[in-house]
C-alpha cells in the first residue's frame, strides 16, 4: 500500500471506499491499529480529510461507537507492559514491537507526545537501555560505509526518502554512528547534494510531508529533522521562516524538545 498520500490511488472516493469495506470485514479502525498496520492509508486520510476520525466520519461510520477503541494506554500501563514483554524475553526493538500483533498498540501510544515522546524514552522509563534492544546497535562505522557504497555501486536511491523506505535499518545505523544521514554519506564519499531528488516545493508540499512524518510517528524535534529529513527541513525554514512555523502551519503543535535529565 503506497505511503504517498498524494498519488492517484489515494483520493477521498477511494479512502472512503477502502474505510467501508475495512468496517464491512470487521476490522479493527482505531488509530493506533490503522497506524501500525495501514500507515499509507493513514497517511491519505490525514491529508485528504485532516484527520484520521474524519476519514471515518466521511464513511459513514459513527467513530464514537463504530470504532473498535483500543483500551487507553496510561503511562503506568505502558511500563508495566514494556516490562512484562521483556520478562518474557520479548524482542523490544522498534522494528518487532510496532509490527507486533500484541504489542504494535502500546508502542504506538507510547511514541505520542502526551506519553514519552519516543519509544526510546518509554524503554529508559521501564528502567531498559535503549542501546540494548536496538538492532541496529550492532552494526559499525565500517559496516555503514561498506553498505552505503554498495547501493551506490548498485545505482540505488540514497536520498533519505527512499532509504527510510527501502532500508530503514541502514538509515537508522546510520543516524546513530555520525548523528545524520548527510555526515554518513560524506563519510562513504558520496556527496549528499548529488542523490537529492530535486523537487519543486510549496507551502502545500512542505505541510503534506510534515503531516505524512508526524502520521509515520517520527520524531518532530529540529534536531532529528535536520539529521532525518535535510531536504524538508531546509524548504520549510526558507518557506515559513522556521521550523516551529512550518509545524504549526501544518497544524502540528506541542513541544518536541526533549526535557533535561530523561
Amino acid at each position: 500500500m503506497p505511503a504517498n498520500a498524494s498519488t492517484p490511488r489515494w483520493k477521498k472516493q477511494r479512502i472512503v471506499a477502502y474505510i467501508q469495506g475495512l468496517k464491512d470485514r470487521g476490522e479493527d479502525l482505531s488509530y493506533n491499529r490503522i497506524a501500525s498496520k495501514r500507515a499509507g492509508l493513514l497517511s491519505a486520510a490525514n491529508y485528504h480529510f485532516g484527520s484520521w476520525r474524519r476519514a471515518v466520519e466521511a464513511a459513514g461510520i459513527d467513530y464514537a461507537r463504530g470504532v473498535r477503541r483500543i483500551p487507553k494506554w496510561t503511562k503506568d500501563k505502558i511500563v508495566g507492559t514494556i516490562r512484562a514483554a521483556r520478562d518474557s524475553s520479548v524482542d523490544l526493538s522498534w522494528t518487532n514491537v510496532s509490527k507486533h500483533p500484541r504489542y504494535s498498540g502500546m508502542a504506538y501510544a507510547a511514541i505520542r507526545n502526551s506519553r514519552f515522546g519516543s519509544w526510546d524514552e518509554a524503554l529508559r522509563a521501564a528502567g531498559i537501555n535503549p542501546s540494548q534492544v536496538r538492532r541496529y546497535e550492532s552494526w559499525s562505522q565500517e559496516k555503514v560505509i561498506r553498505q552505503i557504497r554498495e547501493r551506490a555501486a548498485a545505482g540505488k536511491e540514497l536520498n533519505s526518502k527512499a532509504m527510510q523506505q527501502e532500508d530503514c535499518k541502514l538509515f537508522n545505523a546510520a543516524l546513530k554512528r555520525y548523528e545524520g544521514w548527510d555526515r554518513a554519506l560524506a563519510a562513504a564519499g558520496v556527496d549528499p547534494q548529488t542523490v537529492y531528488k530535486r523537487r519543486r516545493w510549496s507551502k502545500e508540499l512542505i505541510r503534506r510531508d510534515i503531516k505524512e512524518v508526524r502520521a509515520r510517528g517520527e520524531n518532530l524535534a529540529a534536531p532529528a529533522m535536520r539529521a532525518s529529513h535535510p531536504a524538508l527541513y531546509s524548504a520549510a525554514c526558507k518557506y515559513f521562516g522556521s521550523w516551529v512555523s512550518a509545524r504549526r502551519a501544518s497544524g502540528v503543535r506541542g513541544n518536541f524538545r526533549r526535557r533535561k535529565g530523561k
